[in-house]
């Protein structure tokens, strides 16, 4: 039987997409925030005034 990949493995354009590459917490929030926004798991209003709360702290 051939090797399958294990379920749920996440693959390198995964981590890349959620922002969970590289050390900087803001701009792993902003990431993830834009990606949300593009998927349309959240509305423009929420999207905004998340960001400026990420950009502000």
């Amino acid at each position: 039987m051939a090797d399958r990949a294990q379920p749920g493995a996440a693959g390198g354009d995964a981590d890349a997409e959620s922002g969970s590459v590289g050390d900087d917490n803001r701009g792993r929030a902003l990431v993830a925030l834009e990606v949300m926004r593009r998927r349309g798991l959240i509305d423009p209003a929420t999207y905004e005034a998340r960001k400026r709360e990420i950009e502000g702290a």
